[in-house]
């Protein structure tokens, strides 16, 4: 969406260095199928930080839909009417796929077999680049700053939520927008406020953690929340 001509010249949320010409959505609005919600969080964006993030956000849909199945009604129009659709037109995508997907055998917890599923593996490319662009943009939501090349983004999807990180996550804020469809926690250092943490939960099933930290710190200062 171009951003209006008589608003306030500001820089790209993204990256920091371009001029913010459009907004972009964090996370991106192809997570959410239509009629998508009323309260998607947008940023100022350059148009190359846009176009080029709108490349990532395609594969990372398909492999976030994998992941969540098709468990309700929200989730199968997610990979009928998108995922699946872009598998079908983007032949690189579709080939990934195929080389890289396994059956795996599926048990519970108690050991019980549930049969198998099959397995595919992330595209870590597209995957960190898109989870690197919601911590950068919810960081400007929030504190109105620009993280920009003074920061990096360390990105690990996850299983599931550690139970070891239930006290730190009980003190970090939290959002949730899209009716729940997408949560997350945050939270900063108190001492060196670029360094915070960014928990990302879609659709209550997949977590992935994302750490954002001074280049000239070789570890994150722990959270001062």
């Amino acid at each position: 969406m171009p951003t209006p001509p008589n608003s306030r010249r500001q820089l790209c949320a993204i990256c920091g260095a371009a001029a913010a010409t459009t907004d972009d959505h964090v996370p991106p609005k192809n997570l959410f199928p239509k009629p998508r919600p009323n309260d998607l969080i947008t940023v100022p964006a350059c148009l190359r930080c846009n176009n080029v993030g709108s490349k990532h956000d395609e594969e990372f849909r398909v492999f976030v839909s994998i992941q969540l199945g098709m468990e309700s009604d929200t989730t199968t129009k997610l990979w009928k009417n998108g995922a699946l659709r872009s598998i079908h037109h983007n032949n690189r995508l579709r080939n990934h796929l195929i080389n890289n997907s396994w059956e795996v055998d599926v048990k519970t917890p108690a050991g019980i077999s549930l049969g198998t599923r099959r397995a595919v593996a992330v595209p870590m490319r597209s995957h960190n680049a898109v989870c690197d662009r919601i911590a950068r943009g919810l960081y400007f939501h929030h504190y109105t700053e620009i993280l920009g090349s003074r920061v990096s983004c360390r990105v690990a999807p996850l299983e599931s939520i550690p139970s070891e990180m239930a006290p730190i996550l009980g003190q970090m804020s939290f959002n949730s927008i899209a009716r729940g469809a997408f949560c997350y926690r945050y939270g900063r250092a108190a001492e060196s406020p670029l360094d915070s943490i960014w928990l990302l939960l879609f659709y209550e099933k997949y977590p992935v953690l994302v750490e954002t930290r001074l280049r000239s710190r070789s570890k994150p200062q722990k959270s001062g929340i």
